[in-house]
């Protein structure tokens, strides 16, 4: 395997090549960031219960979605890898693989979700107009899972052959639509000034309903670019309808520690709720909204995680394990970085940031320790995040698995056990053991990187 000492020119090069392959995803990511808070802020102005519907929703599909991760973590270091290499055919052949088998998987977790999602919420709440909220949004994304699925496929294939620019134009596109038509399909009537707009009235559903709507025609966008063949990987109807075994394992077998972790931690967010709500549907809006501020902070980071995990991916194609390294290493100063100044903001201005959502001075007083605390968390999780570029990029997921069930299993769950149940603590207690998981976090992720084991894996 090459090992070489990198001169700075090349890490300039590196490092330029990086922001090129980042900065599209970082526009169009920071838009869809801006468009989460411009929706849940549409949603906050029909009732807090609103926020508590969209919020158990939102709990309940992160659980189920972790067939997506199995196939989304292979594609990204099969794909990135295989381009790389140069053999063509073989990109293509796995691009075709990913869609068709995140189709199969979608219809799979809309099936389960159809069958749990009456159940679950019931076990969540009590409050008839939270569980009711929840349906309304969330019953025709589950019917449009299939699309959802296959419209990350689209992106992960255009970022993993080098290509940003065409996804963030799609995303751009769809964002702009929904930020347009959310609040039309929402409410009866919109007021710009002297002008209104007549609206169609649909509540909480018309969130969703905007929501499957542009997705789908972001779907539709990316497929007929493929199917047109002018990009540097292409896609055709006859592959799509035809399975290739070999490929179609390894899309399962490399990415299950990834859908494992996911599993572990969506399935760790599913009870760690349940000590939520036994505070009141004061707690389970505050924790959604403090969970739609985090999301914010890291959906823009996204663009630099994707483009790391797919030049990391380049360079191991080629046995280059310096490049690989530097990569993961620039990458982690970046992100770490950009996540500590919005996070410092979010500590000195809570309120302004929650008053984006809602007036309510009870949900205000309540929201603030909650955000510094889980502000100070993140840092933390931006540093892991940096580090697990080098493990998608190399298909060696294991770590990922290992460290969420440490930090989430043995670590926070534990923990919040002795807070809620034993000691009784209130609520503005609870939120410091974010952090506490999060240090634990990191320090699997530390170990895992240091040991070195994905420096030799190759997909």
């Amino acid at each position: 395997m090459e090992e070489t000492v990198l001169d700075s020119r090349r890490k300039k090069e590196l490092t330029s090549n990086l922001w090129k392959l980042s900065y599209p995803s970082i526009i169009a990511y920071s838009l869809q960031a801006f468009y989460d808070l411009i929706d849940m802020m549409w949603v906050g102005k029909i009732s807090k219960e609103a926020i508590g519907g969209v919020t158990l929703f939102s709990t309940i599909y992160g659980l189920f979605t972790v067939l997506n991760e199995i196939a989304g973590a292979s594609s990204v270091s099969m794909i990135s890898q295989s381009f790389g290499r140069k053999t063509e055919e073989r990109t293509k052949r796995i691009s075709e693989q990913t869609i068709s088998f995140k189709v199969v998987l979608a219809l799979i977790t809309a099936a389960l979700l159809l069958i749990f999602i009456h159940p679950l919420l019931n076990l969540y709440s009590d409050d008839p107009v939270v569980k009711q909220a929840a349906l309304d949004y969330g019953m025709i994304r589950i019917f449009a899972l299939p699309i959802a699925f296959s419209s990350y496929s689209i992106n992960t294939i255009f970022r993993c052959t080098g290509d940003s620019k065409t996804p963030m134009k799609i995303m751009i596109a769809a964002s702009i639509g929904n930020l347009i038509f959310d609040p039309i399909f929402m409410f009866p009537s919109i007021s710009i000034g002297s002008l209104t707009i007549p609206g169609l009235n649909l509540g909480v559903y018309g969130a969703g309903l905007a929501t499957v709507i542009f997705n789908a025609l972001s779907f539709v966008a990316g497929f007929i670019i493929l199917l047109r063949g002018k990009k540097d990987v292409s896609i055709s109807f006859k592959g799509l309808l035809r399975l290739d075994k070999e490929i179609d394992l390894q899309l399962l077998s490399i990415g299950l520690p990834a859908g494992l972790q996911l599993l572990v931690r969506q399935g760790f967010n599913s009870l760690m709720m349940l000590f939520i709500t036994s505070y009141g549907t004061l707690a389970l809006t505050v924790m959604g909204l403090g969970a739609k501020l985090m999301m914010f902070s890291f959906t823009p980071i996204l663009g630099f995680i994707f483009a790391g995990s797919t030049l990391v991916g380049h360079a191991l194609g080629r046995d280059n394990i310096e490049e690989a390294t530097f990569l993961t290493r620039i990458s982690t100063f970046i992100i770490s970085g950009l996540i500590t100044v919005f996070s410092v903001l979010l500590i000195i201005f809570p309120q302004t940031f929650l008053g984006i959502f809602t007036p309510d001075a009870e949900v205000l007083a309540a929201g603030t320790p909650m955000l510094r605390w889980i502000s100070i968390a993140i840092i933390i999780t931006s540093i892991g995040s940096g580090m697990r570029i080098a493990f998608s990029g190399s298909g060696y997921n294991r770590p990922i698995l290992v460290s969420t069930l440490v930090s989430r299993w043995a670590v926070h769950l534990p923990l919040m056990y002795v807070l809620v149940k034993i000691m009784q603590v209130d609520m503005n207690s609870i939120w410091i053991s974010f952090l506490i998981a999060e240090i634990a976090d990191l320090s699997v992720i530390v170990y895992y990187y240091r040991r070195g084991d994905w420096k030799l894996k190759r997909v």
